[in-house]
Order: C-alpha cells, then structure tokens, then sequence
C-alpha cells in the first residue's frame, strides 16, 4: 500500500498546460483547478495532457508510470468529492483494490523452430511471431512437439461444434485461425455470423488450447479477422505478460503461447504439402475434424518470473437512500509503457487508449458531485491490466467490491472521442440488454441517434473490461465513438477511424496532439452521464435481453 496520497481540494494547482510538442518536457502533476465546468472538452484535454505525458512513460503497471497515475486519479477522486471505495479489513477505508498478479518478462528473444522432411527453418521474435508463457516455473523447453492444426480452437458443446474432437493435444502445438468460423462467409452456424463472439476472441482460444492439455498454441495472424495489424502484436514484444496470480502456478495453460505472422503461416502450410484456404474453408463447418501437419515445433522461453501487486482505483459517491444499490463506471489507467521505438520514440503514452477514459471517470465524478448525491450509489473504478488481457477486471470478477445482485448496471469507457462532434453514438454488442434503451433516450434528447456496432465482426463487446462485470450478470453499457461527423459526414469519420487504428493503436503516437477535438467527447458523455443519473435517481433495474449469454448470470445473481 505505497501508493497513498489525499490531497485535499483547497491545495489543488492548476496544472501546467504544455502544447502537443512539449511531450518531452516533464509536466506538473497536480489536478487541474477545475476553472473549466464538468464534462467540458476543455477539462478532458487537461487530464489527458498529464496522464499521456511522457513522465508517466506510458502508464505500465509495476512501473514508475503506474506510481503517478494511481496518485493523480485518487487526488482526482478526492478534488471531485468521493469518497475512498474499498473496505479494508480492518475496516478503514482504502482508494485501491489490491490486485496481486504474477509477471514473466523474457530473459532472451526466443526463436521458433519448425522442423519437417525439408530441414529446419528458423523464425525472428517480434517480426515473424510473438510468444510468450503464462507459467511461473521457468525455463519452458518445448523440443520437436507435433503441429496439429485445429481450425478455430473452438470447444462449444452447446452448439455441437469441437475443433478437437478425436485428437490427444498433449505435447503437441495448436495452429489456430483467428476471429469465428462466420466471420468470411457470414452464415450463421451459430456464431453470430460476422459478429464475433468470444469464441472468437484470442483470450479464449489460449484458455481453450490450455484446457485440451497443448504443449502450446500459435494463432494465425491475418489482419481483417484480428481487427488490427500485426504491428498491434509487435508493439507488446518484449514487455512483461501478466496474469493473475493461479493456484496451479499457470500448469492449465499451453507452454507458451502466440502468433505468427500470415508470411510464416502460409510458408509453414506449403511446407506441409497442406491447402490453407481449403482447410480454412473446412474448418468453418460443423464435423471438421483436426489435422496433423507434419511438422514439429521447438521453442525454449527463458522468463524472469515476480509476483507483484497492482490496483485498481475505486471512489464512490454514496447514495442518500439505499446507498447498497449502485452504478458502476468503469475505464482503465493502464497502457502499454515502453515499447518498440518508432523514429526513436518508445514511449507508447496510451492518449486515446485510454487517457481519455480516465478522464472522463474523473470529470463524470464531478458532474454527479455537482449535481447532489443521488438515491443510489455511483461508484468509478479505475481498472489495471486491461492491456495484458483485462486481468483488473478478471481479479474483480473473482473478488467484487460489490455484490452483483446489488449493482444496477455498469458502463465501460475505453476511448473517447476526440475527433469532434458527431451526429450518432455507436453501441458495442448491440442489442445486448436494455441499456441499449435508456442510451437511446439520452441521446435522442441531444437530438442525435444510436448506431449499432458498425463492425461486430471485430468483436469488440468481447475485448474490454466491461465483459468480466457482463460475466457476473450485471448489465453493461460500452459505447464508440459515432462515425457521422458533423463536419465531414460518414465518409470523414470512418477515414478518421481507420487512420487511428493504422497510425497510432497501441504505438508511440497515440499521444495527445493540437488536432484534438473532444467536443463529440463531451457530448457523448453527457449522455453517459444522464443514463447513469437516471438509474441512479431511479428504481429501474436493466435486464438482458432473452437472446443474451450473460442472462443466465443476472437471474442466478438475482435469486
């Protein structure tokens, strides 16, 4: 518990306001004087400028970085009027939630070997795969275990479909497609057509390959169905992988665990006289059946293994009259820290992803104090190791502060606009729950629309933090920005976008810049804003709709 400090609002500067090239000077960290009103652009930029500043090197946990940004969001917390949110047992009042994980950060840059009739060929860490392990007991020496292509890695018996059916995995490495077996053709096998579900998602293909007893797992790299460029992988190289801490010391986990790009994938096929189209064709139907390729695999992970404790950062504003019903925001502090330099620059400072999100949690808890406690609670965590695979959010799954059947709803923020005003508001997993309804509402009143997911098939509902609360049943709300620009209409949103997600996702330039325009930011948190208000104020308690996976959850939570 280092990471302590209660300013009180009267002490509170105003922090220094650098332009987007002075990045390199270190900033003062104090809390903005609030001159601005709540959920202003204006007081948005402000946060982000100190939170995205090179001084925080890019908001890794365990490091420096991590020190400044749980002390500004709690001084931040307290300047906005709430109150710690953490029951200690003692029972003193605490800011932070320990979230004890373990780390193994490569100790050398491993090489992958594939060996078959022609030789061995060998492969480069960080340009032609990515690997890492989940195990604590180091080193890992996986020597000539047998490739198996597995198609999707998809274990869904309610559906009947088994990509392992008939195949003994142990000491042998899954080759896995990513994304769904719907995601080219668009048929629904029960997967949701383009839509991805999370059996689509990477997180779960390494659990699955885990479960069916790999020696390890390799996901094929293809950018439409992974939703981002390799260089997305290769950005998280070298850092440490986190996990949480697990009673089996990480044995139910693949050896090691990875990618390799779609060059290595296609030559790795070739080699082994095998049709990659045509199996992938296979593979998307119900009854495929696992192929052995003919090819061994050998990797050796040298890691240094540590134990450390991170946080997640929780403030409440209690409610007047049943101040045990409450309303969950939620958006994580974390990024990527140190990564591949571009142009020299290593410093991945996380701006959009998710700067922006901290500072909304922050100026959406000034709104509500300046607005009067509500009748219900409102509680704005931050959350940690969302990067490393949403592990602040998993460990709060496992241990929740607050009782789920007790916690009305929650709503995630993880990048906010700054790219201007838009005309739409657009809903990951829409049609979901009925969140979706009192959106709407919202933003109706603003005179603009809801716009369902524009790319389902990227399976965004499924790769942030808001999932873990969804798998406690409790009904969620996760929003993107709109991509009908008010200046620039449809066309110059999507372009926007796009150029986003190639330039600067998960890289050095994600950093705040002159360009930025967070007035659509704004907007679309006060709509945020008055559906938590409304709840909060309220006796409503959202439902799932029937269709929903994580209906089941919310009743047996309910009973």
């Amino acid at each position: 518990m280092n990471i302590r400090h209660l300013l009180s609002a009267g002490v509170i500067a105003l922090a220094a306001c650098a332009t987007s090239d002075q990045q390199s000077a270190a900033p003062a960290t104090d809390i903005p004087a609030f001159q601005h009103a709540p959920l202003s652009s204006a007081a948005l930029i402000e946060h982000v400028r100190v939170l995205a500043s090179d001084q925080f090197e890019g908001r890794a946990p365990g490091t420096e970085g991590e020190r400044l940004a749980i002390d500004y969001i709690e001084r931040a917390y307290a300047a906005a009027g709430l109150e710690p949110g953490v029951t200690l047992p003692n029972g003193q009042r605490s800011w932070v939630q320990e979230t004890p994980l373990v780390a193994a950060t490569l100790t050398t840059p491993p090489t992958l070997t594939l060996s078959g009739r022609d030789g061995a060929r060998n492969y480069t860490y960080a340009t032609q795969f990515s690997a890492w392990t989940r195990r604590v007991d180091s080193p890992v020496d996986i020597q000539n275990a047998p490739l198996v292509f597995v198609g999707y890695g998809i274990n869904a018996p309610e559906l009947g479909w088994n990509d392992y059916e008939g195949v003994d995995m142990h000491g042998k490495i899954a080759v896995i497609l990513i994304n769904d077996p719907d995601f080219e053709t668009g048929d629904d096998r029960g997967f949701g057509g383009r839509a991805m579900t999370y059996y689509g998602r990477w997180t779960y293909k390494f659990e699955e390959a885990g479960r069916q007893g790999a020696a390890g797992a390799i996901i094929i790299h293809e950018t439409a169905p992974a939703a981002y460029p390799w260089a997305v992988i290769q950005s998280s190289t070298g850092s440490a992988r986190w996990d949480i801490v697990r009673d089996d010391r990480g044995a139910g986990r693949a050896g090691f665990e990875g990618w390799v790009t779609n060059e290595v994938a296609m030559e790795t096929f070739r080699r082994a006289n095998l049709d990659f189209n045509e199996l992938k064709s296979r593979a998307q139907r119900r009854g495929f059946r696992a192929v052995r390729m003919n090819l061994n695999g050998s990797m050796r992970l040298e890691t240094r293994v540590e134990q450390r404790t991170t946080y997640n950062v929780v403030g409440t504003l209690r409610g007047t009259q049943r101040p045990d019903e409450r309303i969950i925001y939620t958006a994580h502090w974390d990024h990527l820290g140190h990564c591949p330099a571009v142009d020299g620059d290593d410093i991945c400072n996380g701006a959009s992803d998710n700067a922006t999100g901290v500072s909304a949690l922050i100026e959406l808890a000034r709104r509500f104090s300046a607005q009067g406690a509500p009748e219900r609670s409102v509680t704005f965590i931050a959350l940690t190791a969302e990067e490393q695979g949403l592990l602040g959010a998993l460990y709060y799954m496992q241990h929740p502060l607050f009782a789920p059947r007790d916690t009305v709803a929650a709503i995630n923020m993880d990048g906010i606009n700054s790219f201007g005003r838009t005309r739409d508001i657009e809903v990951r997993g829409f049609g979901q729950s009925e969140m979706d309804d009192l959106l709407t509402t919202a933003i109706q009143a603003q005179g603009r629309r809801v716009a369902p997911d524009s790319s389902p098939e990227a399976g965004y509902y499924y790769r942030s933090d808001h999932l873990h609360f969804a798998q406690l049943g409790i009904p969620v709300l996760y929003t993107s920005r709109g991509s009908d620009m008010v200046d620039g209409g449809v066309e110059r949103g999507r372009q926007l976008g796009a150029q986003y997600v190639a330039n600067n996702y998960h890289k050095p330039s994600d950093e705040l810049t002159d360009a930025w325009d967070m007035t659509g930011g704004a907007e679309d948190l006060e709509a945020l804003y008055a559906v938590g208000h409304g709840l909060a104020d309220g006796n409503g308690w959202p439902e799932w709709r029937a269709t929903s996976e994580f209906r089941a959850a919310r009743e047996a939570s309910r009973r």
